[in-house]
């Protein structure tokens, strides 16, 4: 990971320092260490001790921007034990998995690489039995990078319906309810393939509240939330899609899988509070998860931080954590952190030596390159300089042009986690 911003004042400087941190401190591999112990031939998992010479192999495999992090944390800890697996993460996030096969494939839309990824990992699964120890590494993007469709339902089917959901500003307990209707992998599809092997699935959440049902589509966890749509939406949907919800395929039965969840956006709450802490700032974290419409998010926030910038003499970080949404009417570009970022830039006019960052842990922010944006009191200023209005920019979503022409996009690349977003005010 190669941190890429321009600071234009102290503030900046450690907001961005907090950032860094706390990305360091919530990669996957760093969250296995925690999580997994082993002694011998004995693993420990937050305690559950599985005696790994009760199996014949012992399998890794995995889905997610953060899978390969954790499938290097997890080889690191199981050496020799390891007898090989499937890694499927975002393209651009592959990274080295000794004796374990990566592939790349589609995020946030689905593509013809999920499909042929979803095909490869059912046809592992139906090469484990019983006497195999599956170790699945769980985290957000799974549901896009993995993908067998319901029949009738085409590539293209899906790709129009996951660019209309992620168009339409549905929290992500919304569209994965959707998705999971139209897959042969998620709402417990993958148990039922693995089965009769034993399964311990690692989770890295990217939701709000840890919901199972919700992190990856929950491939291991039979799910019976149905879809509910507002009516424009639902018709928005391709007809095979619309046919699929109203008569939605009956949960099946499945194995027991067993799930640990080894780290979540109160951890980079957590972390971020101990960062700004070590940097001679006064932390003040918040539990309440941001959800809802980013630009008013932003605003509620930019509110919070007046009151307590005028109830605190001393430098302050502000930590705020959580997971907005975006409803598209214009045709730029930019995601929910830079439409946080871009928004919050409105407000900061008034309060000096400060600054806004929402970023997001994965390093990806909408269809951009950025993973979020950075900006205080001066940047409408500079950006209007430059010939860019921040009121066009969120009246056309486009975010990204605005923060690249007041120098507050946020670069990072992949970073090997995934744990919803992360918003920070500081006051220097």
């Amino acid at each position: 990971m190669l941190l890429q911003a321009n600071p234009a004042n102290r503030a900046s400087e450690l907001a961005l320092q907090i950032y860094e941190q706390v990305l360091l401190r919530v990669r996957g591999d760093s969250l296995i260490r925690q999580a997994v112990q082993r002694v011998g031939s004995e693993l420990f998992i937050q305690g559950h001790r599985i005696d790994l010479t009760a199996f014949d192999r012992v399998l890794v495999c995995g889905a997610g921007k953060a899978s390969v992090s954790m499938g290097q944390g997890i080889l690191e800890i199981l050496g020799d034990h390891c007898h090989g697996g499937l890694v499927v993460t975002k393209e651009g996030h592959a990274g080295p998995l000794p004796g374990v096969a990566v592939l790349e494939a589609g995020h946030p839309v689905p593509n013809e690489a999920s499909l042929q990824a979803g095909e490869r990992m059912l046809e592992f699964a139906d090469a484990t039995n019983e006497t195999d120890l599956v170790i699945f590494l769980l985290s957000g993007g799974a549901s896009s990078v993995l993908e067998s469709q319901e029949e009738g339902i085409s590539l293209a089917d899906a790709i129009d319906t996951n660019q209309v959901l992620l168009a339409s500003g549905q929290d992500i307990h919304s569209i994965n309810a959707v998705r999971s209707q139209l897959s042969r992998l998620k709402a417990g599809g993958l148990a039922r393939a693995f089965a009769p092997a034993t399964v311990i699935c690692l989770v890295l959440s990217d939701v709000v509240g840890n919901d199972l049902r919700t992190i990856g589509s929950a491939p291991f966890l039979a799910v019976t939330r149905e879809p509910e749509l507002p009516f424009e939406l639902f018709s928005a949907l391709p007809e095979s899609v619309q046919r699929q919800l109203r008569y939605p395929r009956l949960t099946k039965s499945q194995p027991l899988v067993q799930h640990f969840v080894i780290g979540s956006v109160s951890l980079a709450i957590h972390e971020a509070g101990d960062a700004a802490r070590a940097l001679s700032l006064t932390p003040l974290p918040y539990s309440d998860p941001l959800q809802g419409e980013a630009r008013y998010m932003a605003k509620r926030v930019i509110k919070e931080a007046s009151i307590q910038l005028h109830r605190h003499e001393e430098p302050v970080c502000l930590i705020f954590g959580g997971e907005t949404t975006v409803t598209l009417k214009g045709t730029g570009m930019g995601g929910r952190c830079q439409e946080m970022a871009a928004a919050a830039s409105l407000q900061l006019g008034k309060l000096a030596n400060t600054c806004f960052l929402a970023a997001g842990t994965d390093g990806t922010d909408g269809p951009t390159l950025a993973a979020g944006g950075i900006v205080d009191p001066h940047s409408c200023q500079r950006s209007s300089q430059k010939g860019f209005s921040i009121r066009d920019a969120l009246r056309n979503n486009d975010t990204f042009r605005y923060l690249e022409a007041c120098d507050g996009l946020l670069i990072t690349g992949p970073t090997g986690s995934n744990v919803n977003d992360l918003v920070l005010v500081v006051r220097a």
